[in-house]
């Protein structure tokens, strides 16, 4: 049964709220006459800043869930919502066997983006981040001059410490949330500068800057009206990365990054993972883009070999 109203869950940021409107963009130009609806649902993740991201799942027991997702996924099952929109990154790699990723939106920029305070000493920085992914990358990058502390809060407020720091130098954002927010003049306060990062040297998280949407596998009506929104070139490129995730079984405590490109009907897939007590280990596996999956698995054996 089509359904007179799309309730689209999503977490209730600034940034969060955002994508859900991009969704409901999507489909009124695909279905004009869907009457959809944004439901704010507040999440582990947005509940306990005050410890790092990587220790909230133990500390609120959601599990391996994603601590940005769990409460909404419980929504969906309920059938308070109808779908949920997530950042893409924020998801594990195997989604709750009732749910399924049923569009991607075009994916924005991939590439973290490093916020500069007037005045910081980038010889010998301190930087702000709540990412062990990006954690282990500044010491990668800087070596023993780096310091990370750590760093809660969403955009906004992120930059907003940093602009009021007498201590941090600098901090790593996804250059696609500064983008979805607006003009970036209104959304960066004055004194502080945006270097963006090479994403070879400094590898995104993967699937960051793209938006999944996630619905209920019995429901055969919203899937349906979904799938007309979904971006093809998206969709496989974070296919692949989220294959290799779940076959590594990586979640937020797991420093590793990496991304997947289309290249004519070949796909290629880039991943980076930190050992605790080796140097890192980097992998390119390329194959058929009809068949992203074996993509990611064959790079999760790869590391695996590697360990």
């Amino acid at each position: 049964m089509q359904h007179k109203i799309l309730r689209i869950g999503t977490r209730g940021s600034e940034l969060a709220v955002r994508q859900a409107r991009l969704v409901e963009q999507a489909l009124r130009v695909s279905h004009p006459d869907v009457e959809t609806r944004v439901v704010p649902i507040r999440t582990a993740g947005d509940d306990r800043t005050d410890i790092p991201l990587c220790e909230v799942n133990k500390a609120t027991g959601t599990a391996d869930k994603g601590v940005f997702i769990a409460a909404i996924e419980e929504a969906l099952a309920c059938g308070e919502i109808d779908c949920a929109v997530h950042s893409c990154k924020d998801m594990p790699g195997i989604l709750d066997e009732r749910m399924e990723i049923v569009a991607v939106l075009p994916r924005e920029a991939i590439n973290d983006t490093l916020v500069v305070r007037r005045g910081a000493n980038m010889h010998a920085p301190v930087i702000g981040t709540s990412s062990v992914r990006r954690a282990a990358l500044v010491q990668a990058y800087w070596g023993e001059r780096a310091r990370v502390v750590q760093l809660r809060g969403n955009v906004t407020t992120r930059l907003q410490k940093l602009s009021e720091s007498e201590q941090m130098d600098a901090i790593l954002l996804a250059r696609a949330g500064l983008n979805r927010l607006g003009d970036i003049q209104e959304i960066v306060p004055p004194g502080l500068t945006l270097v963006d990062m090479d994403c070879d040297s400094f590898m995104p998280a993967l699937c960051q800057g793209a938006i999944a949407v996630e619905t209920r596998r019995d429901d055969v009506a919203a899937r349906e009206m979904l799938r007309g929104i979904n971006h093809e070139p998206s969709e496989l490129a974070i296919r692949a990365e989220r294959a290799f995730l779940g076959a590594l079984c990586a979640d937020c405590s797991v420093p590793v990054g990496g991304y997947a490109k289309l290249q004519g009907d070949k796909l290629e897939l880039r991943v980076l993972y930190f050992r605790p007590d080796g140097p890192a280990l980097r992998c390119i596996q390329r194959g058929s883009a009809s068949a992203p999956e074996s993509i990611g698995r064959a790079a999760a054996d790869e590391i695996r070999s590697l360990m």
